[in-house]
């Protein structure tokens, strides 16, 4: 399959941009929990598995629902595992006490395939290229959520390219946007669990939404799937720092 590696166009380039331009320092605010949203998810048959944004999160029941409350408000992918079945993906992002259900008919893998997918190639080269070049151009302009826009569109072509998805996650990194970038790092790793760009931008979103240790996992993995980039190293070290100094201060 046609890929478009390095959350293009440069996949060493971009995220330590991102590092640079947008460094300071990580002090999570005390934010009022936004009400939660209900989401009731449809599968074709009782006992498949469901995880949201990476994590197991229950199995449908003998109507083959699952019914999810608590849902933070916001971008997330739900995934259903179903016994001899191909999984089935779900965009969705609902607003503060909103309800919302997916069903087999709703999956991102229908969308591709009513967009005009090829079973053999999840996509359109030239349209996907179209779409990744020019929110490549607005994102330099600042432009990021028509950036977004186009990402996103480019997505729906080929919903399973890691490439894709880290790209997403930079794109709101730039915006400052660490919990809609967090999801998109981990939807791409979930493609591809050895992209070290995705470790690497998954671990400076947990950073800034003040999770440490997470990002030291994070930092640590990039490293080890590319030990010749210093910029994986170094965003370790300065994590292990941060927590270094909090353990210190608390032990005063």
């Amino acid at each position: 399959m046609t890929t478009f590696r390095g959350c293009i166009p440069a996949k060493k380039s971009a995220l330590l941009v991102v590092w640079l331009t947008l460094w300071i320092p990580c002090f999570p605010r005390s934010e009022k929990p936004a009400p939660a949203a209900q989401v009731t998810v449809r599968a074709a048959r009782e006992g498949c598995a469901v995880d949201l944004d990476s994590t197991a999160v229950g199995k449908t029941d003998a109507r083959g629902v699952l019914a999810l409350t608590g849902v933070e408000p916001g971008d997330h992918y739900i995934h259903v595992r179903c016994e001899n079945t191909p999984e089935s993906s779900y965009f969705i992002s609902p607003a503060e006490g909103q309800k919302i259900e997916t069903s087999p008919d709703s999956s991102l893998q229908k969308e591709a395939a009513s967009a005009g997918a090829s079973p053999d190639f999840q996509g359109k080269p030239i349209e996907l290229r179209e779409h990744i070049q020019r929110a490549v151009q607005l994102r330099a302009r600042g432009r990021i959520e028509e950036a977004v826009q186009h990402l996103r569109d480019a997505s729906k072509l080929d919903p399973e390219n890691a490439d894709l998805h880290c790209e997403l996650g930079i794109t709101f990194l730039l915006g400052k946007d660490w919990k809609r970038a967090r999801v998109e790092m981990l939807e791409a790793l979930r493609h591809d669990p050895t992209n070290a760009d995705a470790h690497n931008g998954l671990g400076y979103a947990l950073e800034k939404l003040g999770r440490l240790d997470d990002a030291l996992k994070e930092y640590r993995t990039a490293s080890k799937l590319d030990p010749d980039d210093p910029s994986y190293r170094q965003h370790y070290i300065d994590a292990l720092g941060k927590v270094y100094a909090q353990q210190a201060e608390k032990k005063k």
